[in-house]
């Protein structure tokens, strides 16, 4: 199911890529050289993928939703930016078997080449949107065989903190420009399952047009992160907040700066 089969143009024209290019644009001094080759995991209409490519690096975007990838292309050709989309679920990413290290990192029918990518991001908490048993260990050792030995990861998550204030309030996220976005946010503690139901109005000259869209999150716990990341052979470097900083406890956000422990390579017959 496309959650943002309706909304994606909503989401593209509010702006709420803002966040990934902001937290690319924070990563990318930190590292030792520039990324010569990223892939961006649930790129969306394609703000941190596009960054990533001003920087230099050869980009491939993937994502599971059609539309957001259509205004992703045009973004990036509009641009000029050499871009790469992949169609595809975060958890079972096509991956050609066999060392890739050399490989361009491109599409082709065998799949995106392992040990391939120097540096690949998840963000604007995507792996939030794993809501299934599993679901977190899937995506990271996926990440972790296209990923080259030093190289890094980086991903957001909303944690548990965040998700307790999600009490059945209403959220204004835009009202600009002839459209209005609201979130009713809820949080079940039971499941550990947050659901935000968003509402938008787009004024079309006399005329309001109403959509309605319902996303659902799982606050995954830090150890159940860390015990992914151990299982997929990839090495903590830090816990950060949105701007950088070390993360607090109880904070709400956390980006997670990880790397690949050296001498480790997964094969399709790893998982």
């Amino acid at each position: 199911m496309d959650i943002y089969r309706d909304y994606a143009a909503i989401y593209d024209a509010i702006g709420q890529g803002a966040f990934a290019e902001g937290l690319v644009a924070l990563l990318l001094p930190t590292l030792t050289s520039p990324p010569r080759r990223a892939l961006d995991l649930a790129c969306g209409t394609g703000a941190g993928a596009l960054t990533l490519a001003r920087a230099g690096a050869q980009v491939v975007g993937v994502d599971r939703s059609p539309r957001m990838l259509a205004i992703a292309a045009a973004r990036a050709r509009d641009a000029g930016l050499p871009v790469r989309f992949l169609e595809a679920d975060i958890r079972f990413l096509p991956i050609a078997d066999g060392p890739g290290g050399s490989a361009d990192a491109a599409i082709s029918p065998l799949g995106l080449p392992p040990a391939s990518f120097d540096l690949i991001t998840c963000l604007y908490d995507s792996f939030n949107y794993l809501t299934g048993d599993g679901d977190l260990e899937l995506a990271l050792a996926g990440a972790a065989r296209l990923l080259r030995p030093g190289g890094r990861l980086l991903f957001d998550l909303n944690t548990e903190h965040e998700f307790a204030a999600w009490d059945d309030g209403d959220q204004v996220v835009h009202d600009a420009d002839g459209i209005l976005v609201y979130n009713r946010l809820s949080y079940d503690h039971s499941t550990r399952l947050a659901y935000g139901r968003i509402v938008w109005f787009v004024r079309d000259h006399e005329r309001w047009w109403r959509g309605e869209e319902t996303h659902t999150e799982r606050a995954w716990t830090d150890a159940e992160v860390l015990s992914a990341l151990d299982a997929a052979g990839l090495a903590l470097v830090a816990r950060r907040g949105p701007r950088w900083e070390t993360a607090p406890p109880g904070v709400p956000r956390v980006v997670y700066e990880v790397t690949l422990e050296a001498g480790r390579y997964f094969s399709l017959n790893d998982a």
